[in-house]
């Protein structure tokens, strides 16, 4: 495989050390070697682990014809979209941790990559580290899906965990951005917002619908209080933000907000930075899926696990 990687944040740091570390002994695992071509981001970086060709013009690799399969790790839909929509409409293969990208031109992509018979993966788009996208596209689809819902957004799930041992809204986010685990602009987190781009991705994957994204009815954790929160804990019960997704007759409802959550519930235990998903199937019943949501090891070993799913096939 030739590969050309787009995007050296965290993530994309972390996939070019997971594929160092481990490219021999997975070399081995699948018969194939995986040469990185070309790697790109606005400021050239360097790593401890080897060298790359290095470019800040992510044409470069779109216009580099022994590539045959691209990973996208800039987020946002301006050029992330531009890289999907020519990676696919040219017949090579595409890998991506874009939920923001999926949620709003997820079903323009998909007809993409069946127009043009190449893969298209994005296990990294929800829940970090979790393998939850493959089991429900691959292990679990024999069911039908009754119910999935989750927490999906570390940073609030951390900052209500904290909210839980005193401190206020504003303390807890403080807290959640000295940490690393919250942006300078919080926004996407703390408005739900995040969550919803991931619950939208699921319920494709469960029902094979994708829902207008205006559609969702979002509520975020930015209205909580720790009055709120302490009244919950005195109830025995605490404050999930949760996204959501069920059949409502022959509609598909898709929500986020955040609800109370019983003591015997499953996803009552899940804490800190942690994300869990949920899902009820009429043959499995309930089977819940828990791990790191986000962080550099976590998320980029779902990309690489994606990469060599193109292999495999």
């Amino acid at each position: 495989m030739k590969l050309g990687v787009i995007g050296l944040g965290t993530v994309g740091e972390g996939v070019l050390k997971i594929l160092a570390a481990e490219g021999s002994r997975l070399e081995a695992m699948f018969g194939e070697k995986i040469e990185v071509v070309r790697v790109c981001d606005i400021e050239e970086k360097s790593f401890s682990f080897g060298e790359y060709n290095f470019t800040d013009n992510y044409r470069k690799i779109l216009e580099d014809g022994e590539i045959d399969t691209v990973v996208e790790l800039i987020g946002g839909v301006g050029v992330a979209l531009e890289v999907a929509r020519e990676v696919l409409g040219s017949g090579r293969n595409l890998v991506s941790a874009n939920k923001h990208l999926l949620a709003l031109h997820g079903k323009e992509l998909f007809e993409l990559a069946e127009k043009n018979r190449v893969k298209f993966y994005f296990e990294a788009a929800v829940g970090g580290g979790i393998p939850v996208l493959t089991p429900l596209a691959e292990g679990l689809f024999p069911n039908r899906f009754e119910r999935i819902r989750g927490v999906l957004n570390g940073t609030c799930n951390y900052m209500l965990s904290k909210m839980e041992e005193g401190m206020t809204y504003g303390e807890a986010l403080r807290d959640a951005q000295e940490r690393g685990y919250a942006e300078a602009d919080p926004t996407f987190d703390v408005a739900g917002i995040d969550t919803g781009h991931k619950i939208s991705v699921l319920s494709y994957l469960a029902w094979g619908e994708l829902v207008d994204f205006s559609s969702i009815s979002i509520t975020g954790i930015d209205k909580l209080t720790v009055e709120d929160v302490a009244r919950a804990r005195s109830e025995g019960k605490r404050y999930k933000l949760l996204g959501e997704a069920f059949k409502e007759g022959e509609d598909l409802v898709v929500r986020v907000a955040p609800q109370l959550v019983d003591t015997d519930e499953l996803l009552y235990s899940v804490g800190g930075v942690y994300n869990a998903v949920e899902v009820e199937g009429s043959y499995t019943g309930k089977t819940i899926f828990y791990g790191e949501g986000a962080g550099m090891d976590a998320t980029a070993s779902a990309v690489v696990s994606d990469i060599y799913k193109v292999i495999a096939g």
